[in-house]
Protein backbone atom coordinates (compact mmCIF):
# COMPACT_ATOMS: atom_id res chain seq x y z
CA UNK A 1 0.00 0.00 0.00
CA UNK A 2 2.87 1.88 0.98
CA UNK A 3 4.84 1.80 -2.48
CA UNK A 4 1.30 2.33 -4.06
CA UNK A 5 0.66 5.72 -2.31
CA UNK A 6 4.50 6.70 -3.05
CA UNK A 7 3.90 5.87 -6.33
CA UNK A 8 0.81 7.94 -7.33
CA UNK A 9 2.54 11.07 -5.34
CA UNK A 10 5.73 10.47 -7.38
CA UNK A 11 3.39 10.80 -11.06
CA UNK A 12 2.02 13.85 -9.26
CA UNK A 13 5.03 15.45 -8.77
CA UNK A 14 6.27 14.37 -12.43
CA UNK A 15 2.65 15.57 -14.34
CA UNK A 16 2.97 19.04 -12.31
CA UNK A 17 6.69 19.62 -13.25
CA UNK A 18 5.95 18.89 -16.71
CA UNK A 19 2.74 21.29 -16.47
CA UNK A 20 5.17 23.93 -15.20
CA UNK A 21 7.34 23.36 -17.52
CA UNK A 22 4.42 23.74 -20.35
CA UNK A 23 3.65 26.91 -18.88
CA UNK A 24 6.86 28.42 -18.68
CA UNK A 25 7.46 27.45 -22.61
CA UNK A 26 4.34 28.57 -23.71
CA UNK A 27 4.84 31.64 -21.62
CA UNK A 28 8.51 32.03 -22.82
CA UNK A 29 7.45 32.21 -26.37
CA UNK A 30 4.40 34.76 -25.85
CA UNK A 31 6.75 36.58 -24.99
CA UNK A 32 9.55 36.10 -27.12
CA UNK A 33 7.06 37.17 -30.02
CA UNK A 34 6.68 40.58 -29.37
CA UNK A 35 10.57 41.02 -29.34
CA UNK A 36 11.03 39.56 -32.13
CA UNK A 37 8.73 42.52 -33.31
CA UNK A 38 9.82 45.14 -32.09
CA UNK A 39 13.55 44.05 -32.75
CA UNK A 40 12.07 43.87 -36.60
CA UNK A 41 10.70 47.38 -36.15
CA UNK A 42 13.99 48.86 -34.73
CA UNK A 43 15.84 47.35 -37.73
CA UNK A 44 13.49 48.70 -40.20
CA UNK A 45 13.96 52.24 -38.09
CA UNK A 46 17.75 51.89 -38.48
CA UNK A 47 17.84 50.99 -42.20
CA UNK A 48 15.32 53.72 -42.42
CA UNK A 49 17.89 56.31 -41.09
CA UNK A 50 20.38 55.15 -42.88
CA UNK A 51 21.49 57.28 -46.08
CA UNK A 52 21.77 55.06 -49.36
CA UNK A 53 23.66 56.13 -52.26
CA UNK A 54 22.54 55.41 -55.87
CA UNK A 55 25.40 55.12 -58.49
CA UNK A 56 24.36 54.92 -62.21
CA UNK A 57 25.48 52.17 -64.29
CA UNK A 58 27.89 52.36 -67.54
CA UNK A 59 25.05 53.02 -69.71
CA UNK A 60 23.95 56.16 -68.01
CA UNK A 61 27.50 57.31 -67.35
CA UNK A 62 28.32 57.44 -71.03
CA UNK A 63 25.16 59.74 -71.31
CA UNK A 64 26.82 62.26 -68.67
CA UNK A 65 25.02 60.92 -65.09
CA UNK A 66 28.64 60.19 -63.46
CA UNK A 67 28.20 61.66 -59.90
CA UNK A 68 25.92 59.10 -57.69
CA UNK A 69 22.41 60.55 -56.03
CA UNK A 70 23.09 60.77 -52.65
CA UNK A 71 20.49 60.78 -49.97
CA UNK A 72 20.39 61.26 -46.19
CA UNK A 73 17.97 58.69 -45.55
CA UNK A 74 16.14 55.69 -47.35
CA UNK A 75 13.26 57.15 -49.23
CA UNK A 76 10.13 56.69 -48.13
CA UNK A 77 7.82 58.13 -50.36
CA UNK A 78 8.82 57.30 -54.31
CA UNK A 79 7.26 58.27 -57.11
CA UNK A 80 8.43 56.31 -60.33
CA UNK A 81 8.04 58.31 -63.88
CA UNK A 82 8.75 55.09 -65.99
CA UNK A 83 7.71 51.54 -66.09
CA UNK A 84 11.08 49.84 -66.39
CA UNK A 85 12.43 50.03 -62.85
CA UNK A 86 9.22 49.80 -61.13
CA UNK A 87 9.19 45.71 -60.35
CA UNK A 88 12.53 45.70 -59.49
CA UNK A 89 12.07 48.51 -56.77
CA UNK A 90 9.05 46.34 -55.51
CA UNK A 91 10.88 43.35 -55.10
CA UNK A 92 13.64 45.05 -53.23
CA UNK A 93 10.67 46.58 -51.11
CA UNK A 94 11.02 50.03 -52.01
CA UNK A 95 7.73 52.34 -50.43
CA UNK A 96 6.17 53.41 -53.94
CA UNK A 97 3.12 55.68 -53.09
CA UNK A 98 2.97 56.26 -56.84
CA UNK A 99 3.78 54.46 -60.54
CA UNK A 100 3.02 54.96 -63.96
CA UNK A 101 0.01 53.53 -65.30
CA UNK A 102 -0.04 49.74 -66.34
CA UNK A 103 -1.29 49.95 -70.10
CA UNK A 104 -0.23 46.63 -71.83
CA UNK A 105 1.79 45.87 -68.32
CA UNK A 106 -0.17 44.02 -65.62
CA UNK A 107 0.82 45.10 -62.43
CA UNK A 108 1.39 42.90 -59.11
CA UNK A 109 -1.70 43.40 -57.26
CA UNK A 110 -0.66 44.46 -53.77
CA UNK A 111 1.81 47.06 -55.66
CA UNK A 112 -1.40 48.21 -57.99
CA UNK A 113 -3.72 48.60 -54.55
CA UNK A 114 -1.10 50.45 -52.82
CA UNK A 115 0.24 53.17 -55.23
CA UNK A 116 -1.67 55.78 -57.06
CA UNK A 117 -1.54 55.88 -61.03
CA UNK A 118 0.60 58.57 -63.41
CA UNK A 119 -0.96 58.54 -66.74
CA UNK A 120 2.45 59.46 -68.14
CA UNK A 121 1.94 57.95 -71.44
CA UNK A 122 1.42 61.33 -73.32
CA UNK A 123 4.44 63.45 -71.59
CA UNK A 124 3.39 66.28 -73.36
CA UNK A 125 0.17 66.95 -71.83
CA UNK A 126 1.60 65.63 -68.29
CA UNK A 127 1.79 68.02 -65.31
CA UNK A 128 4.46 67.49 -62.50
CA UNK A 129 2.54 69.65 -60.12
CA UNK A 130 0.45 66.56 -59.69
CA UNK A 131 4.11 64.51 -58.47
CA UNK A 132 4.81 67.47 -56.55
CA UNK A 133 1.74 67.85 -54.66
CA UNK A 134 2.39 64.12 -53.60
CA UNK A 135 5.73 65.30 -51.85
CA UNK A 136 7.66 62.35 -52.68
CA UNK A 137 11.26 62.21 -50.83
CA UNK A 138 13.06 60.40 -54.51
CA UNK A 139 11.40 61.12 -58.10
CA UNK A 140 12.47 58.10 -60.62
CA UNK A 141 12.67 59.40 -64.37
CA UNK A 142 12.89 58.26 -67.28
CA UNK A 143 16.57 60.08 -68.68
CA UNK A 144 14.61 61.66 -71.45
CA UNK A 145 12.45 63.63 -69.16
CA UNK A 146 14.95 65.54 -67.60
CA UNK A 147 14.72 68.20 -70.23
CA UNK A 148 10.74 68.80 -69.53
CA UNK A 149 10.77 68.08 -65.75
CA UNK A 150 13.92 67.87 -64.03
CA UNK A 151 14.22 71.97 -63.48
CA UNK A 152 10.61 71.63 -61.79
CA UNK A 153 11.74 68.90 -59.38
CA UNK A 154 14.92 70.85 -58.58
CA UNK A 155 13.49 73.31 -57.76
CA UNK A 156 11.02 71.67 -55.70
CA UNK A 157 13.92 70.11 -53.29
CA UNK A 158 12.87 66.57 -54.79
CA UNK A 159 15.47 64.64 -55.35
CA UNK A 160 15.57 62.47 -59.08
CA UNK A 161 17.44 59.79 -60.24
CA UNK A 162 17.24 59.19 -63.70
CA UNK A 163 17.38 55.84 -65.49
CA UNK A 164 17.23 54.61 -69.02
CA UNK A 165 13.62 54.23 -70.37
CA UNK A 166 11.56 54.42 -73.34
CA UNK A 167 9.13 52.07 -75.27
CA UNK A 168 12.23 49.39 -75.52
CA UNK A 169 14.98 49.30 -73.15
CA UNK A 170 17.45 46.69 -73.96
CA UNK A 171 18.26 43.80 -71.85
CA UNK A 172 22.07 44.60 -70.77
CA UNK A 173 20.53 48.12 -69.57
CA UNK A 174 17.65 46.78 -67.75
CA UNK A 175 20.36 44.12 -65.91
CA UNK A 176 22.87 46.81 -64.81
CA UNK A 177 20.29 49.32 -64.06
CA UNK A 178 18.62 46.20 -61.91
CA UNK A 179 22.36 45.92 -60.17
CA UNK A 180 22.54 49.26 -59.15
CA UNK A 181 19.10 49.15 -57.50
CA UNK A 182 19.88 46.43 -55.60
CA UNK A 183 23.33 47.75 -54.35
CA UNK A 184 21.54 50.56 -53.24
CA UNK A 185 17.92 49.32 -51.99
CA UNK A 186 19.08 45.69 -50.71
CA UNK A 187 18.16 44.76 -47.44
CA UNK A 188 21.40 42.55 -47.71
CA UNK A 189 23.75 40.86 -49.78
CA UNK A 190 22.14 37.99 -50.03
CA UNK A 191 18.59 40.11 -50.93
CA UNK A 192 20.80 41.51 -54.13
CA UNK A 193 22.39 38.19 -55.29
CA UNK A 194 18.35 36.66 -55.41
CA UNK A 195 17.43 39.14 -57.07
CA UNK A 196 19.83 39.04 -59.97
CA UNK A 197 19.61 35.66 -60.00
CA UNK A 198 16.86 35.28 -62.70
CA UNK A 199 19.56 37.51 -65.12
CA UNK A 200 21.98 34.32 -64.34
CA UNK A 201 19.62 31.37 -64.43
CA UNK A 202 18.33 33.06 -68.17
CA UNK A 203 21.84 33.52 -68.89
CA UNK A 204 22.60 30.08 -68.36
CA UNK A 205 19.49 28.85 -70.39
CA UNK A 206 20.30 30.96 -73.12
CA UNK A 207 23.69 29.11 -74.14
CA UNK A 208 22.64 26.27 -74.27
CA UNK A 209 19.71 27.07 -76.59
CA UNK A 210 21.75 29.31 -78.96
CA UNK A 211 23.50 27.20 -81.25
CA UNK A 212 19.97 25.93 -82.52
CA UNK A 213 18.96 29.06 -83.57
CA UNK A 214 22.18 30.60 -85.24
CA UNK A 215 21.97 31.14 -88.70
CA UNK A 216 18.39 31.51 -88.72
CA UNK A 217 16.34 34.72 -89.54
CA UNK A 218 12.63 36.06 -88.02
CA UNK A 219 10.44 38.87 -89.15
CA UNK A 220 8.57 40.09 -86.35
CA UNK A 221 5.27 42.10 -87.29
CA UNK A 222 3.78 44.44 -84.65
CA UNK A 223 0.55 45.19 -85.95
CA UNK A 224 -3.49 46.41 -85.65
CA UNK A 225 -4.70 44.84 -88.50
CA UNK A 226 -4.63 46.39 -91.59
CA UNK A 227 -2.04 48.14 -90.23
CA UNK A 228 1.34 46.14 -90.03
CA UNK A 229 5.09 47.49 -88.51
CA UNK A 230 8.28 44.98 -88.65
CA UNK A 231 10.38 45.41 -85.96
CA UNK A 232 14.65 45.92 -85.61
CA UNK A 233 16.71 43.79 -83.70
CA UNK A 234 16.43 46.64 -81.11
CA UNK A 235 12.45 46.22 -81.31
CA UNK A 236 11.59 44.48 -77.87
CA UNK A 237 10.08 41.29 -79.16
CA UNK A 238 12.76 41.36 -82.10
CA UNK A 239 15.50 41.45 -79.52
CA UNK A 240 14.39 38.26 -78.05
CA UNK A 241 14.45 36.75 -80.82
CA UNK A 242 18.29 37.94 -81.27
CA UNK A 243 19.17 36.86 -77.51
CA UNK A 244 18.00 33.31 -78.72
CA UNK A 245 20.85 33.75 -81.66
CA UNK A 246 17.96 34.76 -84.96
CA UNK A 247 19.20 36.84 -86.87
CA UNK A 248 16.45 39.69 -88.32
CA UNK A 249 15.52 40.02 -91.98
CA UNK A 250 14.96 43.59 -91.65
CA UNK A 251 17.86 46.38 -90.42
CA UNK A 252 17.34 49.82 -89.78
CA UNK A 253 20.08 51.73 -87.14
CA UNK A 254 17.77 54.77 -86.89
CA UNK A 255 14.70 52.91 -85.49
CA UNK A 256 13.23 50.15 -83.58
CA UNK A 257 9.93 49.41 -85.91
CA UNK A 258 9.27 51.35 -89.50
CA UNK A 259 5.93 50.66 -91.66
CA UNK A 260 5.80 47.29 -93.43
CA UNK A 261 6.46 47.72 -97.11
CA UNK A 262 4.25 45.00 -98.38
CA UNK A 263 6.40 44.57 -102.03
CA UNK A 264 9.92 44.69 -99.95
CA UNK A 265 8.47 42.30 -97.71
CA UNK A 266 8.30 39.55 -100.59
CA UNK A 267 12.03 39.71 -100.78
CA UNK A 268 12.59 38.66 -97.12
CA UNK A 269 13.30 34.68 -96.45
CA UNK A 270 12.37 34.60 -92.77
CA UNK A 271 12.54 30.97 -91.27
CA UNK A 272 9.97 32.09 -88.67
CA UNK A 273 7.99 35.22 -88.22
CA UNK A 274 6.39 36.73 -85.05
CA UNK A 275 3.22 38.52 -84.31
CA UNK A 276 2.59 40.99 -82.01
CA UNK A 277 -0.06 43.29 -81.40
CA UNK A 278 -2.55 45.13 -78.57
CA UNK A 279 -4.24 42.14 -77.72
CA UNK A 280 -4.05 40.92 -74.18
CA UNK A 281 -4.22 37.48 -75.05
CA UNK A 282 -1.86 35.80 -78.01
CA UNK A 283 -5.05 33.81 -78.97
CA UNK A 284 -6.62 36.93 -79.72
CA UNK A 285 -4.38 38.20 -81.80
CA UNK A 286 -3.40 35.34 -83.69
CA UNK A 287 -7.78 35.34 -84.78
CA UNK A 288 -6.97 39.39 -85.78
CA UNK A 289 -4.05 38.58 -87.93
CA UNK A 290 -5.20 35.33 -89.89
CA UNK A 291 -8.22 37.14 -90.57
CA UNK A 292 -6.45 39.94 -92.03
CA UNK A 293 -3.96 37.21 -93.73
CA UNK A 294 -7.42 35.45 -94.99
CA UNK A 295 -8.35 39.27 -96.68
CA UNK A 296 -5.21 38.82 -98.58
CA UNK A 297 -3.60 34.90 -98.96
CA UNK A 298 -1.90 34.99 -102.19
CA UNK A 299 -0.01 37.70 -101.24
CA UNK A 300 0.89 36.32 -97.44
CA UNK A 301 0.83 33.06 -98.29
CA UNK A 302 4.28 33.99 -100.77
CA UNK A 303 6.41 34.43 -97.36
CA UNK A 304 6.61 30.89 -97.31
CA UNK A 305 7.31 31.12 -93.57
CA UNK A 306 3.56 32.07 -93.04
CA UNK A 307 2.16 29.36 -95.97
CA UNK A 308 3.95 26.51 -94.05
CA UNK A 309 2.55 27.91 -90.49
CA UNK A 310 6.15 28.60 -89.21
CA UNK A 311 4.76 31.42 -87.35
CA UNK A 312 3.63 32.51 -83.63
CA UNK A 313 1.90 35.11 -81.97
CA UNK A 314 2.07 37.33 -78.72
CA UNK A 315 0.26 39.28 -76.54
CA UNK A 316 0.45 42.86 -75.69
CA UNK A 317 3.16 42.19 -72.87
CA UNK A 318 6.24 41.84 -75.06
CA UNK A 319 5.15 45.36 -77.01
CA UNK A 320 7.21 47.42 -74.01
CA UNK A 321 9.90 46.93 -71.95
CA UNK A 322 8.90 46.13 -68.46
CA UNK A 323 12.66 46.08 -66.61
CA UNK A 324 12.66 42.25 -64.69
CA UNK A 325 9.56 41.43 -66.19
CA UNK A 326 11.37 40.41 -69.10
CA UNK A 327 12.81 38.03 -67.40
CA UNK A 328 9.33 35.72 -67.24
CA UNK A 329 8.60 37.43 -71.02
CA UNK A 330 12.10 35.42 -72.08
CA UNK A 331 11.67 31.97 -70.54
CA UNK A 332 8.01 31.63 -71.85
CA UNK A 333 9.29 33.25 -75.08
CA UNK A 334 12.66 30.11 -74.94
CA UNK A 335 9.49 27.94 -74.66
CA UNK A 336 7.49 28.81 -77.23
CA UNK A 337 10.36 28.42 -79.73
CA UNK A 338 11.50 25.40 -78.40
CA UNK A 339 8.12 23.63 -78.43
CA UNK A 340 7.48 25.29 -82.10
CA UNK A 341 10.78 23.41 -83.26
CA UNK A 342 9.65 20.21 -81.78
CA UNK A 343 6.86 20.21 -83.46
CA UNK A 344 8.80 20.41 -86.77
Amino acid sequence: MNRKIIGLLTMCMAVCVLGGCSRQETSSQSAAAPVRQETQVQEEQVQEAQGVTIEYPQNMQEKGYTQPLQLEQMPQRVVVMTKAPVLALHELGVKMIAIPEGGVTSWPEELDAATEKLNTAMNSNFDIETVIALEPDLVVMGYTSQEAYGQALDDAGIPVYYVDAGHTVPYESVKAQTQVLADAFAADQQAADSLMQGFVKLEERLEEVQADCKGKQVMVLQSSPPNHYIQTESGTLASMAAMMGFGNVYENSETSMAQLDLETALSYHPDLVLCVGASTQAEEHQKLMEEDFAKNSEYWNSISAIANGDILYFPSSYIASTGIGMLDNMNEFIDLILEHQAEK
